[in-house]
């Protein structure tokens, strides 16, 4: 798990700001939680939310959760 004293890679860095900027572009909220096994990133759509994934270091999380925002996005789409 990522704390106060472990620097986190331009990688994560670059994985985090693609979720943000999708995340924005889809009108869907991006919540990052850290835990005692790693990272959890899930999103916020209105009144409801759901876990997107999770791994033990943020940029595998945040890698691992591209394709599942997409296809929610895609979701979202269809259904309006």
């Amino acid at each position: 798990m990522t704390d106060e004293h472990e620097s986190i890679s331009q990688a994560a860095v670059e994985a985090v700001a693609n979720l943000l900027a999708a995340g924005r572009h889809y009108g869907i909220g991006i919540t990052f939680e850290p835990d005692e096994e790693g990272w959890s990133i899930g999103y916020m759509q209105g009144m409801g939310g759901g876990h997107l994934a999770s791994a033990y270091d943020l940029e595998t999380a945040a890698k691992g959760a591209e394709r599942p925002l997409d296809e929610l996005a895609q979701r979202l789409t269809d259904r309006d």
